[in-house]
């Protein structure tokens, strides 16, 4: 359907002197309000049936519909390529010869060009996905490579109106108790029919089909639909033909309705049971109710499990980790009765320790998440925690930083772009002046290195130097390093006039003070807005109106990785010796291209991979051969710490990394532990989102509703528990053991730990999508002859080799660099 500009409710609205092509606005509401009203005589009212023409007809046709002419009446149509028709015309039709297929009936009302044809061709579907999947043109100018998007287009995406809409196949599953079934029957019918009837359900059947198909045991009963297909005339499960996607749901079940509700959890958590005693069975015990079933397979939560917990700990750990644990419980889970916790775990706290050291740690963790300890009911007084000192604890923190004797001697080690960088910052702090650098450089520059020089260099002077980063694993490699947002309480979401979360009064604000140099690392990745925030809080502390207070602040990052946020009005250092892949330098050139858009391409966006890292895709099976290459004899190695660190997969779509750590689990002896999370909407007391839909999305940032491990395999820690020891985002520990309630892992140390891995896979199922993403998965690397790329679609026609797509956009790079 095209909008015609000539619809009298267009042209009533335009002023003297005005055209349809000045109201963008107007035409992407009347044209709306049509499509609508289209789509409901088309699929409510039923319209496309007998033709009737009429008079207005024939005009119209003639008017809206005529294609062309092209082919030999004009042989400069823009339909025409290679001396024919794009589209097809001449059709092989009587009179009508250059007539678009149309709808009579629509094409009278509507009185504009719609095209109406049957999608039986794959000429035809691939017309209309292209329509509903096509982005703004593209055109290449002389200078910039741009979009172009009409004011009607623009105006359309304004006023949010839907671009397309597909409605997937959902299958309603039915879910009763036993015997509690639904029950239909007509008028004066038998009982005796209507119960031998109703005894045939989805559920059962589906209990049914369990028992005697071995592969039905493989799926979830919300899974089964997408398998199996539901005869509603024999009520009977049949093995689906066709591949056609089937979305199975449950019906909903608040969870106000007790054991209906704990038949749902078991059903979407139990693969393969054979029936309502299947279920209510656990390691070999029959349990009476579905909610007692439930909670042996941990699935519900309960007020116990913190209990439980903590009992676990004390068991396989020493008393300095349980009171670790108990400070973290205490943070993120809110446990309720904590004067009755205490009082059950503190004889074990202190079995190995002095009870003022058990407390101090306890609040240093406490504190360290904006917490007191004297906000829980715990039997500690503030004097306990708090020392005599007139300097607050935040800055004798920062002051009593220890220096490490290597961080001491690394001046000596800096290269000469990191001497000319470390002397131009240290110049301006000599001169007490004002500056804002920003420190630019492909990974593997060593930009960390330098930090780490300056830090130990002003902290052995006696200044406050703090260390910050966007990311927690970042702030590892920095001593006394906290996030940005950590340190300076930055909103995640706020306004444009918002600021930090800071009072002028605070320790925090007296710390600014007395700071003398702020490094923020991997600045980049923040939204623009932080470093607003930040600007608007260090004018206010210290009553400067400078930027960022007057302070010498110190940003870096890639821009190679990233877009840019850096305001233009900053000093840029530039690093450019990659010193991670030194040893192959071969290697770090290419990276360097890559980065830059200096690899040439092949066509559009994709490059020719190096035969030395490219791997050929011939099926599933070359996964395996991928997980091979980077952990040959996994099973001989699986608890071997140096042997894992050493080592990664990586692959941008957590749909995949899920997939991978399947196929990699799979290979670990031992047995499977499963570990179910607990799922809620903050706020929700009225229970409007099921557990269902909760259980089955899987947030960035957030662990899968179900968690597979076994003893040797890696994990990630997804939160910041405790980055003085170690334990933040990003962290990778490796799995030593699994309970009902704990996880035993050790955290793996390394020199690669953060920074580069020696052995790195990488699997592209697709292409990249965003800028910079095929530079910053190689960088993980240290050479050619270890880093392994797979890609799926990575063969060109009449083209050797393995191909990929590279996208950067070199507007945002620095010229310099």
């Amino acid at each position: 359907m095209t909008c015609n500009p000539g619809w009298e409710e267009i042209q009533n609205e335009l002023v003297p002197a005005q055209t349809a092509q000045d109201r963008p606005d107007l035409l992407a509401r009347v044209f709306k309000s049509k499509f609508e009203e289209l789509k409901d005589d088309i699929v409510v009212k039923g319209v496309l049936g007998r033709a009737i023409v009429y008079v207005q007809l024939h005009k119209a046709v003639l008017k809206h519909m005529i294609h062309g002419p092209c082919e030999v009446q004009n042989p400069r149509s823009p339909c025409m390529k290679n001396g024919r028709c794009k589209k097809g015309y001449l059709k092989i039709m009587v009179n009508n010869t250059w007539i678009v297929p149309y709808n009579p009936w629509l094409l009278l009302k509507y009185n504009c060009h719609i095209n109406v044809e049957i999608c039986c061709s794959i000429k035809n579907v691939k017309y209309l996905y292209k329509y509903v999947y096509k982005g703004p043109d593209r055109v290449s100018m002389e200078y910039i490579d741009a979009r172009w998007v009409c004011a009607l287009e623009a105006c359309w995406k304004i006023f949010y109106f839907p671009v397309y809409r597909m409605y997937l196949a959902v299958f309603r599953l039915q879910i009763h108790l036993p015997d509690r079934q639904q029950v239909r029957f007509r008028p004066h019918e038998p009982i005796a029919n209507v119960l031998e009837r109703s005894k045939k359900t989805m559920l059962t059947e589906f209990f049914y089909m369990n028992m005697i198909d071995h592969d039905a045991r493989n799926y979830l009963y919300r899974e089964f639909p997408k398998y199996y297909c539901w005869d509603y005339k024999n009520k009977t499960w049949t093995r689906r033909r066709s591949h056609k996607k089937v979305v199975g749901r449950i019906y909903i079940v608040s969870s106000f309705d007790g054991e209906k509700f704990n038949l749902c959890v078991l059903l979407n958590h139990v693969k393969g049971p054979t029936g309502f005693d299947d279920l209510l069975t656990v390691n070999g015990i029959t349990y009476p109710t579905f909610k007692q079933a439930a909670k042996q397979r941990g699935l519900p939560e309960n007020d116990n499990n913190i209990r439980q917990c903590l009992l676990e700990v004390r068991d396989i750990q020493m008393s300095l980790a349980l009171g670790r644990l108990f400070a973290t419980i205490l943070v993120f889970c809110l446990p309720i009765g904590v004067r009755e916790l205490w009082n059950e775990i503190y004889p074990y706290m202190v079995e190995d320790y002095q009870s003022t050291f058990v407390t101090t740690e306890t609040h240093r963790i406490i504190l360290q998440h904006g917490k007191h300890i004297t906000k829980y009911d715990l039997p500690i007084s503030t004097g306990e925690c708090d020392n005599d000192s007139t300097v607050p604890r935040l800055i004798q923190d920062e002051l009593t930083i220890p220096n490490v004797d290597e961080e001491l001697t690394l001046i000596e080690k800096l290269n000469n772009d990191q001497r000319v960088a470390y002397e131009t910052i240290m110049t301006i702090i000599d001169r007490k002046e004002s500056m804002i650098f920003f420190v630019d450089g492909p990974g593997g520059t060593r930009k960390t290195f330098l930090y780490r020089t300056i830090l130990a260099t002003l902290r052995k002077a006696g200044h406050i130097a703090i260390a910050t980063a966007t990311s927690c694993i970042a702030i590892t490699l920095l001593l006394g390093g906290r996030t940005m947002h950590s340190r300076f309480k930055i909103h995640l979401t706020s306004d444009a006039t918002s600021t930090c979360l800071i009072s002028k009064q605070s320790n925090l604000a007296e710390l600014i003070r007395r700071a003398t140099i702020i490094i923020w690392d991997e600045a980049p990745m923040v939204n623009r807005r932080a470093l607003e925030f930040l600007d608007r809080t260090f004018r206010d502390i210290m009553e400067v109106n400078l930027p960022f207070g007057g302070k010498v602040l110190i940003l870096g990052g890639d821009f190679r990785q990233v877009l840019s946020v850096i305001p233009k009005d900053v000093k840029v250092l530039h690093l450019k010796q990659n010193m991670r892949s030194i040893n192959d330098e071969e290697f770090a050139e290419y990276i360097q291209h890559i980065g830059d858009e200096n690899e040439p391409y092949i066509m559009d966006d994709l490059i020719k991979l190096p035969p030395s890292m490219a791997m050929q895709w011939e099926g599933q099976h070359s996964i395996y051969n991928l997980i091979d290459q980077v952990f040959p004899g996994l099973q001989e190695h699986a608890n071997d710490a140096r042997y894992m660190v050493d080592r990664a997969l990586l692959t941008p779509i957590n749909d995949d990394v899920e997939q991978l750590n399947a196929k990699i689990i799979s290979q670990f002896l031992g047995d499977e532990f499963t570990l179910h999370s607990f799922d809620e909407v903050e706020g929700d007391t009225q229970h409007l989102y099921q557990q269902e839909f909760l259980n089955f999305i899987s947030p960035g940032g957030l662990p899968p509703h179900i968690l597979r491990l076994k003893t040797g395999a890696l994990i990630m820690l997804l939160c910041n528990i405790d980055p003085k020891v170690g334990l933040c985002n990003g962290t990778r520990l490796i799995c030593c053991g699994c309970f009902n309630n704990v996880i035993d892992a050790e955290i793996l140390t390394g020199q690669y730990v953060g920074q580069t891995i020696p052995i790195v896979g990488i699997y592209l199922p697709d292409h990249v999508f965003s800028h910079g993403q095929l530079y910053v998965v190689l960088l993980r690397g240290v050479s050619q002859s270890t880093t392994k790329l797979l890609v799926q679609k990575g063969r060109i026609p009449e083209e050797e080799g393995v191909h990929t797509r590279n996208i950067v956009y070199k507007d945002v790079l620095f010229p310099s660099s």
